[in-house]
């Protein structure tokens, strides 16, 4: 069961690897929200009428929505592929909206962990206590360690400061330095780095 807190609405799952994905989606700055079980769609294949159920619908803030079908990363993810891709050929030409295939390689650990961090931040960061640790990372050269940051900062405790971080990264003014951030979870010893002024 997962909770959409931008509407309070409760969806339940059909595996944990589509409530990870869910959750994804939640933290997503460009959704709007999230639809769980949708169809049934249907497609032609030599002839022959044939059906599925999408497991997540993404509507994005844009008005376009992506059709996502979550599977295990294998045989099944490709046969679900070739699917998505007879759906996508049977929209209309001017659509934007698209069928795709989300496995367990996109759904990593590292990358749900982000996300949950994120939605979490939403709940407990606030804007000023934000700015200040973005004020204090561009004092310091626009790239610190998480516990640098507050170090500097002692009137905020370092779980206000990993909160602000995280509500940074939501709002695209920073980012977790890492070649592979989706990889790799995030600590007080992770590098942060500004990437534009508010």
């Amino acid at each position: 069961m997962i909770v959409d807190q931008k509407n309070n609405t409760y969806h339940r799952l059909e595996s944990d690897l589509e409530s990870k994905a869910m959750e994804i989606f939640l933290a997503m700055p460009d959704t709007d929200w999230v639809k769980a079980q949708d169809g049934p769609h249907y497609y032609v294949v030599e002839g022959i009428l044939h059906k599925t159920i999408i497991d997540l619908v993404r509507y994005l803030l844009d008005g376009s929505r992506e059709f996502v079908s979550i599977k295990a990363e294998g045989e099944a993810a490709r046969e679900e592929e070739a699917k998505m891709k007879l759906l996508n050929n049977q929209l209309p030409k001017d659509s934007r909206d698209r069928f795709l295939v989300m496995t367990d390689e996109q759904i990593r650990k590292a990358r749900v962990n982000a996300s949950r961090h994120i939605l979490r931040s939403r709940e407990l960061a606030t804007d000023v206590r934000t700015a200040r640790v973005h004020e204090a990372l561009l004092e310091m050269g626009g790239r610190a360690r998480v516990w640098e940051i507050s170090e500097r900062l002692t009137d905020l405790t370092c779980a206000q400061v990993v909160t602000a971080t995280w509500d940074m990264i939501a709002k695209g003014i920073a980012i977790h330095d890492h070649p592979a951030p989706e990889r790799f979870l995030r600590s007080k010893g992770s590098w942060i780095r500004a990437v534009t002024k508010e």
